[in-house]
């Protein structure tokens, strides 16, 4: 059931082979989509289209070689809207069949704070047409409007009384990074930027900041992009 309040659940856990850094966001989603299928409501959800409502950062501590090695232990933050979810994955994954071994898990909500400012420890996924990602040469404005118009869809699927702005909640956008990330995922590789964004004041503007980090920025929440921390 989706709520109006998100959780993040921290898992530690160790695994029994060498993941690379850049092909990591595709191991841990295969992890999480295996553990759905010993849940059979969570089996449903994996099926179904639209929205997820759930993102993950990558794994800490980060090794200076880019490769996360057998046998050490991790940890990676989930956050969903769906506790359901959450404490679902939660029991699956007790099963090594997953592909890790977890050592501890605690989930926690994590009620609204106002926020002035949203940065993404993951890289921000925008499809710019079938195949092709945003980059610096489509202007920093179809960015800043893609992550308006995407969170708004997020927070009325949140909020049933939600009302969408008429102007943008974005104050100022920040790209940290200056040559596009790439992500290995399926044979292919997606394009991604780090941004920082300032946050409007008013209410509307503080539910979509809200929205983003509890469900991500942006696409490709579901596999590990678009995960924010806040101030």
């Amino acid at each position: 059931m989706i709520g109006r309040t998100y959780h993040e659940m921290t898992l530690t856990y160790t695994t029994n082979e060498d993941v690379p850094f850049d092909t990591c966001n595709e191991w841990l989603s295969r992890v999480f989509a295996k553990a759905m299928l010993f849940d059979e409501e969570l089996k449903k959800k994996h099926k179904e289209t639209g929205f997820k409502l759930t993102v993950y950062d990558l794994p800490r501590p980060l090794e200076p070689s880019k490769i996360y090695y057998s046998g050490r232990a991790y940890v990676v933050r989930l956050r969903s809207f769906d506790l359901r979810f959450l404490l679902g994955v939660r029991s699956a994954l007790m099963n090594e069949d997953c592909g890790m071994k977890v050592l501890s898990v605690h989930i926690t909500p994590k009620p609204y704070n106002y926020i002035t400012e949203l940065t993404t420890l993951t890289p921000v996924v925008c499809t710019i047409s079938k195949g092709r990602y945003w980059v610096n040469d489509d202007g920093i404005i179809v960015l800043r409007d893609r992550i308006f118009s995407n969170a708004c869809k997020k927070a009325k699927a949140i909020f049933k009384d939600f009302e969408e702005p008429a102007e943008n909640f974005i104050e100022g956008i920040i790209q940290l990074n200056k040559v596009p990330i790439s992500m290995k995922y399926k044979n292919t590789k997606l394009l991604g930027a780090k941004l920082r964004l300032l946050v409007k004041v008013d209410k509307r503007s503080q539910m979509l900041a809200y929205t983003i980090m509890g469900a991500g920025m942006l696409e490709k929440n579901s596999i590990g992009f678009g995960f924010c921390i806040a101030k």
